[in-house]
């Protein structure tokens, strides 16, 4: 299962936009409140027909606040309307099973939602009905003995994702249908005391088997729960390499989950910077829910389940270095999974080739989502800020001017005038420290220039 296109109406800031998305990773890229969230958000909406056909899940609807405000008439107080259509979005996708599918066809699937009024409506369901009808199907595959159904994922990432966590009921586990892995999956916030609870129950039922088999003088044999910790922890560890920290455990000690580093040993979790943190608890929530959903992969779980996973910044509170390679990281440990994300990283761009990439503006037509002008994968970071994101790579600041300035002057052979020295001493209070292979260079620039007679 996978979305293609997704069109939308009065929706927020948009009056209308169409974006088309790759079929393993789109980066979406747009200034402050042009609306990449709106978008995901959106998404999420889109296959609430799907997740509400089960059990353990609950599907997302467009809200009254999701219906764009017009001004109908010029008043002093600004008065505002809901748009007069209310909201409404189309999607295109392939859905297994679909009447194009069962055809061999290779076309996707179109669905519609929309809600009318900001009262007495809801969010339609008639035309996303064969959305629904394949949720319901899965939900009776999984009631089946022997049926074991490929259930695709699907999960939302927020900005909160590393403070709103969900609450878990007194400790307990919900049951244990695979379908828990759509449990609030469409919900921004984090569910990741809901991963430490199953974590700790796989490592504990683990843990209890190696010791009856040693009890018994036997040969431990793996289990479910070994493999569905190896899916996690292998997906952790494909994704914490480039921080080095690797291995993820629950320790029945301290009683809270741990990870491994080779210089630093082993630290809980929530003692890790809230960059490790934010990683570990999305990646794991991931293997969690594609182990949960597919538990007949076993420790393959992470790698074979198809699905979507859409991220809200994507390169949030990670070291720029890191940020150069979350993407691959990501598709590495996931690589049937795919992936829409939001980001205002020049180094998350620089790692991304041009059909990847929809920048979002707002121009005089209208919205549009378009590919950028030219590919910044392996370009320098300020490259990815001018051509995509429209921004110069150095501030544009009046100290500028003066260090353009000092070059200049240096460059003339004039380093040593006065107003050479007030030029710099004007940068030195500043703040500004001009690297010394700079001065080398405009200082043999000049005496190349004296010995030329230029």
């Amino acid at each position: 299962m996978n979305i293609a296109k997704l069109r939308l109406r009065d929706y927020r800031c948009f009056d209308a936009i169409d974006v088309e998305f790759h079929e393993q990773l789109t980066v979406l890229v747009a200034s402050n409140g042009v609306g990449k969230t709106s978008i995901l958000d959106a998404i999420a909406v889109a296959f609430g027909p799907y997740i509400g056909a089960f059990d353990e899940a609950t599907g997302k609807h467009f809200e009254p606040s999701d219906i764009r405000l017009v001004r109908v008439r010029e008043t002093a107080s600004n008065e505002m309307e809901y748009a007069a259509k209310g909201v409404r979005l189309e999607a295109t996708g392939f859905i297994p099973g679909s009447m194009f599918d069962e055809l061999g066809e290779d076309a996707p699937t179109v669905w519609k939602r929309a809600l009318s009024g900001p009262t007495k409506a809801k969010t339609t369901m008639k035309d996303a009905k064969e959305l629904g009808d394949y949720g319901k199907r899965q939900q009776d595959a999984v009631r089946t003995p022997g049926a074991d159904p490929t259930l695709p994922l699907l999960a939302y990432y927020g900005t909160g994702r590393l403070w709103q966590q969900k609450k878990l009921m007194e400790g307990k586990l919900p049951r244990t249908s695979r379908t828990i892995g759509y449990a609030d999956c469409l919900d921004p916030a984090s569910s990741y005391k809901s991963f430490v609870a199953w974590f700790r129950y796989w490592s504990t039922n683990a843990f209890k088997g190696q010791l009856d088999a040693s009890k018994a003088g036997l040969a431990y044999e793996a289990t479910e729960f070994d493999h569905y910790i190896e899916s996690v922890s292998g997906a952790v560890n494909t994704c914490l390499a480039a921080a080095k920290w690797k291995n993820i455990a629950y320790s029945l000690s301290r009683e809270e989950l741990v990870a491994h580093h080779d210089q630093y040993g082993e630290l809980p979790v929530e003692l890790l910077s809230d960059g490790i943190r934010n990683m570990i608890g999305m990646v794991a929530d991931i293997a969690f829910r594609a182990t949960k959903l597919n538990p007949q992969f076993g420790s393959d779980a992470a790698k074979k389940t198809p699905g979507i996973v859409l991220i809200d910044e994507v390169d949030m509170h990670l070291h720029p270095q890191w940020q150069q390679v979350v993407l691959q990281s990501l598709t590495a440990a996931f690589p049937m999974l795919q992936f829409i994300v939001t980001t205002h990283s020049p180094q998350v761009l620089s790692t991304v080739r041009r059909e990847c990439i929809r920048v979002i503006r707002k121009t005089e037509e209208g919205y549009e989502a378009q590919m950028p002008s030219m590919s910044p994968l392996a370009r320098e970071a300020g490259d990815a800020l001018a051509y995509v994101m429209d921004t110069h790579a150095q501030p544009q600041m009046p100290l500028l001017e003066e260090v353009r300035q000092y070059e200049q002057l240096v460059r003339a052979g004039q380093e040593e005038t006065d107003v050479a020295r007030l030029v710099r001493q004007r940068l030195d209070v500043a703040g500004y420290e001009i690297p010394e292979s700079s001065l080398v260079t405009w200082r043999f620039l000049a005496s190349r220039n004296m010995r030329s007679g230029v």
